[in-house]
């Protein structure tokens, strides 16, 4: 019964994709750049409701931008980026 509602996790093969508008990308653009790249789990809930995202689609998106960035500075920002989160900006 407990099993039943924690959350799915994803397969290696499956994607989840989460929306982000313009205005959302660009508070939290603002903010990785001005925060610690792994911020506290209360700057997280106030940038969620800041944007209206869910404090999970917060943290993965830092966590991609963080890979991302890590990535472009050659030091193998690679193993964050997988095929389970997406961003997708509308």
């Amino acid at each position: 019964m407990i099993n039943s509602m924690l959350p799915q996790k994803l397969s290696k093969t499956e994607c989840r994709i989460i929306h982000v508008t313009a205005n959302q990308e660009t508070v939290l653009q603002e903010q990785f750049n001005k925060w610690p790249k792994n911020p506290h789990k209360a700057d997280v809930v106030l940038l969620a409701a800041e944007t209206g995202l869910s404090e999970e689609n917060v943290q993965v998106w830092y966590s991609l931008k963080l890979a991302h960035l890590r990535k472009e500075q050659g030091l193998g920002g690679g193993f964050r980026l997988n095929c389970n989160y997406q961003l997708l900006n509308l």
